[in-house]
């Protein structure tokens, strides 16, 4: 599966690039065939919720984080706005960009996320 990820680049901007991440594969479940990727550790998990008008200015993740949107849409900006980036219900991405310009959020419509917050 591809993901979107925010990183550090050489220069110290944050920006954008995907990755192939949670490689699955078919295993024999209970009888059933079902694809499976391999477990990944994780520190802890929390809920996000956000209303429509909701903007986080310029910030870092305080560690690399998976973001699972369950319902609205989340905007991603980098390099002073330059590169934007929208994330609807569903999608998967990952916050990794923690030193540097840091990246804005803003929510294009309210709803819910959960933060996966990996071992670091």
């Amino acid at each position: 599966m591809d993901c979107a990820e925010l990183y550090t680049d050489a220069d110290g901007h944050s920006a954008f690039r995907t990755l192939r991440v949670f490689e699955a594969s078919a295993v024999l479940f209970n009888g059933v065939s079902v694809s499976l990727s391999p477990p990944q550790p994780c520190e802890s998990m929390l809920m996000h919720e956000f209303d429509a008008d909701y903007f986080m200015d310029r910030h870092n993740p305080p560690s690399k984080q998976y973001v699972v949107v369950l319902e609205g849409e989340l905007e991603i900006s980098v390099k002073g706005g330059e590169v934007t980036r929208r994330f609807a219900q569903g999608a998967i991405f990952i916050a990794g960009d923690l030193q540097g310009s840091g990246h804005t959020t803003r929510a294009i419509r309210s709803g819910r996320a959960l933060v996966v917050n990996l071992r670091g």
